[in-house]
């Protein structure tokens, strides 16, 4: 249990799973984890694809900033304005909380870890 607004979860929840089918091969498996740790809510979307390069990697929450190229599922038609990974951030922060990125395991793919604060 954590103590905060649903429909922000929900937009959050939307965000990440959005961000990594958007960079998944088409068919694959997106995996999520929900553990607790202590006195909070950790929640994991890892997804294959690219891995998140070095020098990409301090920016990936930042506000109308985006990494789309021709490689993984990232190069579908969509419009995309760079803020889905911002809000993420913003709602983690408003549940006095955190969000963060790293490659899987031999750059096969990434991890996005959301930290919630539980009561």
């Amino acid at each position: 249990m954590i103590d905060g607004a649903p429909d922000l979860i929900m937009q959050l929840l939307d965000k990440l799973v959005d961000n990594a089918v958007d960079f998944s091969p088409p068919g694959a498996t997106i995996t999520l984890r929900l553990a607790l740790e202590s006195h909070l809510a950790v929640l994991e979307v890892d997804n294959p694809g690219p891995p998140i390069a070095a020098e990409v990697h301090g920016r990936l929450f930042e506000s109308l900033w985006q990494s789309r190229g021709g490689s993984g599922g990232d190069s579908d038609s969509r419009p995309h304005f760079g803020l889905g990974l911002y809000i993420v951030r913003l709602i983690a922060e408003f549940h006095a909380g955190s969000a963060s990125a790293e490659s899987l395991p031999g750059d096969t793919g990434a991890r996005f870890t959301v930290r919630l604060a539980r009561p």
